[in-house]
């Protein structure tokens, strides 16, 4: 399933908000990728934060300092380019909406061929995933 890996500016994220900014995400992903807001789903959707040390990253430009970094790693196949471009459209909002201001929000996406990710070392399935998608719909 998901795995969302968000980088914040040392102090960026008032605390409170990190547990919204994360479920917010984490519906955004689901629903971009098309899988279904169930309390499964949103189980096997996992969004870290981590919070940047002050002078641990920068730009070339001096003065500038960097924003958030959002990298999403979906199985393959769920997302196209207009999925891709709502889903960083709506994180990016997400994250804004959070802090005070609009702090530049790099989203990345890569995506995991299928046979390259495992859970409990297990690989995971695109076949199983629509199995669950269709349970969740009552098929």
């Amino acid at each position: 399933m998901p795995l969302v890996e968000i980088t914040a500016p040392s102090g960026a994220l008032p605390g409170p908000a990190v547990a919204a900014v994360q479920k917010d995400v984490a519906g955004a992903v689901l629903k971009w990728m098309g899988l279904p807001q169930t309390d499964f789903f949103a189980g096997a959707t996992w969004v870290y934060v981590r919070e940047a040390e002050k002078g641990s990253a920068a730009t070339g430009a001096p003065g500038v300092e960097p924003g958030f970094l959002v990298v999403v790693t979906p199985l393959k196949g769920f997302l196209d380019a207009e999925r891709n471009e709502a889903l960083a459209a709506e994180v990016t909002a997400i994250i804004q909406q959070a802090v005070d201001g609009e702090p530049v929000v790099w989203t990345v996406v890569n995506e995991v061929p299928e046979g390259f990710w495992a859970v409990n070392g297990s690989l995971t399935r695109r076949a199983k995933i629509d199995e669950l998608i269709a349970e969740a719909a009552g098929r």
